[in-house]
């Protein structure tokens, strides 16, 4: 198993409030360049996921981190075997945890008072895998078709506006990525939330030569389905740099996060 993973502010936006956990470490702030992570043997379950702090409040950045290191703090909790029940207690307990973390700042700070993320995850065991998610960050699964190539499907589902509108069938797919409301999350994980907020999840099988991609929504707006399954489909080693610069050249306005797993 490969792991390739990049958090940045991206070209617009003055600072990082994205953050990523992986299988317990912690990663914010700018990275350089895309890191890359080889994994010969999946012993025990592996917990990665991109949180992205609220955007346009004070304490994005600090959410972000408080949140990935809850999760980072109880990686090891989850079982060998794929419990959907369990897991999602487990991933409520730890998402509640960095809430009541936020909570804690926003006391000695008021200013920090509406502070708060989203965040998508992989809960990944030897054959199989949970999704989830909270707000508007994502998680896909690449797969093999026709032709050997990798073809995508979204797994997650966003609490937004706009997947409210697509679901009631008044705009498409393509069309979330530009509309003008695409910015507002109908949940999160906030300093005032404790565990008052929606937790999706989705098991879904885990077959010899899948991808899967995690990223904020500073990704999957800058650059469409059909650009990241080209990127998914690129064997080259320097293929993370390359799609971290296609973000960068799209202009992309808000931080660029995302975990790839091959």
């Amino acid at each position: 198993m490969k792991l390739a993973f990049m958090t940045h502010r991206g070209s617009v936006r003055p600072e990082n409030q994205d953050a990523l956990q992986i299988a317990g470490g912690v990663r914010t702030g700018d990275m350089a360049l895309p890191a890359v992570l080889e994994m010969d043997d999946l012993r025990a379950p592996l917990l990665l996921s991109v949180v992205d702090g609220l955007g346009g409040h004070r304490g994005g950045a600090r959410a972000a981190e408080i949140l990935v290191r809850a999760l980072a703090a109880g990686a090891d909790r989850f079982g060998a075997v794929l419990d959907p029940q369990t897991d999602a207690r487990l991933l409520r307990e730890l998402l509640a945890g960095g809430a009541r973390g936020m909570r804690e700042e926003a006391l000695r700070d008021s200013a920090l008072s509406d502070m708060g993320a989203t965040i998508a995850g992989l809960l990944i065991r030897e054959r199989s895998a949970l999704a989830f998610n909270c707000g508007d960050s994502r998680a896909y699964r690449f797969s093999r078709g026709e032709g050997e190539k990798l073809e995508g499907e979204k797994l997650t589902h966003d609490h937004s506006a706009v997947q409210e509108l697509l679901d009631r069938g008044e705009i498409t797919e393509e069309e979330m990525r530009s509309h003008p409301r695409k910015n507002i999350v109908t949940s999160a994980v906030t300093a005032d939330a404790f565990d008052d907020f929606e937790l999706f999840v989705k098991p879904v099988s885990r077959a010899h030569g899948d991808a899967f991609f995690l990223c904020s929504d500073g990704v999957w707006e800058a650059l469409s389905m059909s650009r990241l399954t080209h990127f998914l489909n690129d064997p080259a080693p320097d293929a993370p740099k390359r799609f971290f610069d296609s973000l960068i050249a799209a202009e992309c306005r808000d931080n660029v996060s995302f975990i790839q797993v091959r």
